[in-house]
């Protein structure tokens, strides 16, 4: 009997952080490297020669004893890099398959139904990215989401990632060959499903597909009956193609030391939730705001407060008094912050907010708020903002000039930050 043929594949970019700045890098190839995340404290993406070291994700970096530490290159995470990296990736992909998910900064679903021969038509996007773009993938393909999400995986562990995998760096994954791939490695299975399954003999995505349909939605709900269904060969999703509007839009960070008064970074955060939403043409109907001390400091705490909008807004004015409200309720005198968020909450589409008696946009302040959003589009985040707020949220570079007192105490500085190859014309690789 012939296996079934591939509707959909997954592309996934090899240790894709890494990858990047080894693309643009050349000391960082085949030596252990690490990239780090928010404030350069954990350890977000490593190379295999890393993990061959112990290195996990998540480990603080500090945490490392120092005899590893100097044998690992680190780096800060460069998201603008790291983005628009990604973005060339789709284009690639754009003109080799007929339809295109963006699942995540790395990963990528493509639609292979009615191809020929699509294990040749990966392997040619495969090339493509790694001779265009600088970065290994691995490709896995399925019937279904979940068997090409499999099969992206076994294909990472039989090819081992290697650069020059060839053949072995696409799978195609059926019913009949998942006994391989641990259940904990199923899509949407995780660590807690895996712990109990593991209970009842569940070890492999082949020892899930098996069991009785009722018995896993009775058990474990309708969506991992859903995956079960999934491994069994029959589709419950197609590609998503259009991104689903978000119901929250969150922007947090740590802050880069212990801060007295937080308003400036929760104004800034604020201010970018807002360009996110309008970019999104939603408006937010509440948000919430919440601070955290430092832990390990024995200092560790957490409060938030939360508050409905009278009328769903896009005006960044109208949500800095609210965030500026509820930030006061809860500082307290000498009480030091490490770190805060804010979150848009009941959010709907601009189009669909209805006006009452007493409450209505504000258009004039709304067509303000698109052209600061377009002046920040063309010349940089941070260009126009709201009083002292509106500049860069991410960590500072080493050198960078400072704009205000308050925004260099909550800024943390990168001091492994790698530099913006592809978006400056000032940092071009140079070529002597």
């Amino acid at each position: 009997m012939s296996e079934p043929a591939p509707r959909f594949g997954l592309i996934d970019g090899n240790t894709f952080y890494v990858s990047c700045e080894r693309a643009w890098d050349a000391s960082l190839r085949d030596v252990p490297a690490v990239v780090l995340g928010n404030g350069d404290g954990c350890c977000i993406a490593l190379s295999p020669e890393a993990k061959a070291l112990g290195l996990k994700i998540g480990t603080p970096i500090f945490q490392v004893p120092d005899d590893i530490r100097r044998q690992v290159q680190v780096r800060s995470a460069n998201f603008a890099l790291y983005g628009d990296i990604s973005a060339r990736i789709v284009t690639i992909l754009r003109d080799l398959f007929p339809r295109v998910e963006v699942y995540s900064i790395d990963e990528n679903f493509v639609d292979v139904e009615g191809i020929k021969d699509p294990v040749a038509l990966c392997l040619e996007a495969r090339r493509r990215i790694l001779q265009w773009v600088g970065i290994p993938c691995c490709v896995g393909l399925g019937i279904t989401r979940t068997l090409a999400k499999a099969g992206n995986k076994l294909a990472k562990n039989q090819s081992k990632r290697a650069i020059r995998a060839g053949r072995l760096a696409v799978f195609h994954a059926t019913p009949e060959n998942i006994h391989q791939l641990s259940v904990e490695d199923v899509w949407g299975v995780g660590h807690r499903y895996a712990a109990r399954l593991a209970k009842e003999g569940v070890h492999t995505a082949a020892d899930l597909a098996a069991l009785p349909e009722e018995a896993v939605r009775s058990r474990y709900g309708v969506v991992l009956a859903r995956t079960q269904q999934e491994l069994r060969g029959i589709p419950c999703g197609d590609l998503e193609l259009d991104e689903p509007d978000r119901k929250q839009i969150v922007v947090s960070r740590m802050f880069g030391r212990d801060v007295v008064d937080p308003f400036d970074a929760l104004a800034t955060f604020a201010t970018v939730a807002c360009e996110k939403m309008r970019g999104r043409g939603l408006a937010a109907g509440a948000l919430w705001v919440w601070l955290d001390g430092n832990a390990h400091k024995d200092d560790g705490f957490h409060a938030s407060r939360a508050v409905p909008l009278p009328f769903p807004t896009r005006d960044t004015g109208e949500v800095l008094r609210a965030v500026r409200f509820l930030s006061e309720t809860m500082m307290k005198r000498d009480q030091l912050f490490k770190r805060g968020g804010v979150g848009l909450a009941d959010l709907v589409r601009s189009e669909q907010r209805q006006a009452d008696l007493f409450h209505g946009p504000d258009e004039r302040r709304e067509r303000g708020m698109e052209v600061m959003d377009r002046i920040n589009a063309k010349f940089g985040r941070g260009t126009v903002g709201v009083g002292t707020t509106g500049w860069r949220v991410g960590g500072r570079r080493p050198g960078e000039p400072i704009r205000t007192p308050k925004d260099a105490q909550w800024r943390p500085t990168l001091k492994f930050l790698s530099p913006s190859y592809t978006t400056k014309w000032s940092e071009l690789l140079r070529v002597r």
